[in-house]
């Protein structure tokens, strides 16, 4: 009598023996394997071609796998697949299913693809596109003769990817420089007659965002104002251009630039930065900056190193005429000015220069005559010049003040001869100062 195992080895089956002791079991249900079924649809050349899987299982298909054109591979996976052929001929399609135990089963069954209809009028391929940066759109404008339409759509976007349908999306993946992609659509009509269509794409860099503008400021009481750009880039833009403009005139390139303004009067100024980013982009903002004059000091002359600053007082609107009538100096670059507001050099190396020379204070709108309203002060300042080799070291200079507006003289002791008799004696540069009215245009 043969063995179970032998006879399992010849039979093809496996006989599992009846459970021992008393109290029995039930045995396991067989398992009936699937059924591989498909229909064979209708294929047009180039031309997807869909398969449906119709298996059956007595618990439920698990697993397909479709070989399209008899190479051995498995072509899909899927339960419903697609296949297009590019070439006619008859093809053997091999479905194999599987169900939860692993049981399979397969069913084979050909496929015709007709070649083209030499009667059919090919279809005409073109599309239209539109790109911002990287994100491209495509529409297929194809046409076909009637009765034919388009049944397929191949779209190669030139960097690997593809599509199939109508009306496709394609992201390119960010480039440094500009960069042509070519596009090709092949338009198959239901006859499987096709037409190829190429277009460059060109793809560039990423947009460049704009800089944002801004600034804060600060201004003390001496009419100067320290200004500080908050301005931002989005990465990695960098801000490359600073380009100030303070409202009055003056102008800076540097980020964080400080500037005084002349005024007798509280004033507001437009101020307007405007920024340039590595890739020329800008942007502007304008903040409006109130500016007022240094407050007034006690008239009269001070000393503070090698300057002499003397103060003024201005009780009508007026011009100010200012002429040497005394000089008894020797020092080279010693001079006479008119800091801000009006901020004009009057008399360079005045020890140089000649007793009668005078000039008015400008710095006005144009250059013209400076205005001091009425309640302001004129400042006149002395600097010291160099002394020579071998003299001796230098006293520090000095200055007094007489008069009143809108008349006054200033003298001025240039320090260089401490040791000489008589010194200071207050001679060395003697200005006389007028205020005059203003001339009426």
């Amino acid at each position: 009598m043969r063995s179970l195992r032998l006879l399992a080895l010849v039979t093809g089956t496996l006989a599992l023996g009846s459970a021992c002791g008393g109290d029995g079991g039930t045995p396991p249900t067989e398992n009936s394997g699937p059924t591989a079924s498909f229909t064979v649809p209708s294929c047009t050349i180039n031309v997807p071609c869909e398969f449906t899987s119709t298996s059956t299982d007595d618990v439920a298909v698990t697993g397909w796998s479709w070989d399209f054109d008899g190479d051995g591979t498995a072509d899909a996976t899927t339960a419903t697949a697609s296949f297009t052929y590019t070439a006619a001929g008859s093809y053997p399609v091999k479905l194999t299913v599987q169900d939860a135990q692993g049981v399979s089963n397969s069913k084979t069954a050909s496929v015709t693809i007709a070649p083209p209809n030499p009667a059919n009028t090919p279809p005409t391929a073109a599309f239209t596109f539109t790109c911002t940066a990287g994100d491209c759109s495509f529409t297929s404008t194809s046409t076909d003769a009637t009765p034919g339409t388009i049944a397929a759509y191949a779209w190669d976007f030139g960097d690997g990817a593809t599509a199939a349908e109508p009306a496709p999306s394609h992201s390119y993946t960010p480039v440094a420089d500009s960069t042509d992609f070519t596009v090709r659509l092949i338009a198959t009509d239901n006859e499987g007659a096709a037409d190829t269509v190429s277009q460059a794409v060109r793809i560039g860099p990423p947009p460049n965002t704009p800089p944002t503008a801004g600034f804060t400021f600060n201004c003390n009481t001496a009419a100067t104002c320290n200004f500080t750009s908050t301005s931002t880039d989005a990465a990695p833009g960098t801000i490359a251009i600073f380009a100030w403009s303070f409202g009055d005139g003056g102008a800076s390139a540097l980020p964080n630039p400080t500037h005084g303004y002349a005024v007798t009067v509280t004033t507001d100024f437009d101020v307007t930065l405007t920024v340039t980013d590595d890739d020329g982009a800008s942007s502007s903002v304008t903040q409006t900056v109130t500016v007022s004059p240094p407050p007034p000091g006690a008239e009269g002359c001070t000393t503070s190193g090698t300057q002499v600053n003397c103060f003024m007082n201005v009780t009508d609107s007026s011009n100010i005429k200012v002429k040497l009538i005394g000089l008894a100096c020797d020092l080279s670059g010693s001079r006479v000015t008119a800091p801000p507001p009006s901020g004009d050099q009057m008399f360079l190396d005045v020890c140089g220069l000649a007793v009668g020379d005078s000039t008015k204070i400008f710095g006005g709108p144009g250059d013209t005559a400076f205005l001091y309203v009425s309640g302001s002060q004129v400042r006149i300042k002395f600097t010291q010049g160099s002394k020579g080799a071998g003299d001796p070291p230098l006293a520090a200079p000095a200055g007094t003040l007489t008069g009143t507006f809108p008349n006054w003289v200033l003298s001025f002791e240039d320090g260089s001869h401490p040791g000489d008799a008589g010194e200071p004696d207050f001679a060395d540069v003697v200005v006389q100062v007028d205020a005059i009215p203003p001339v009426q245009h």
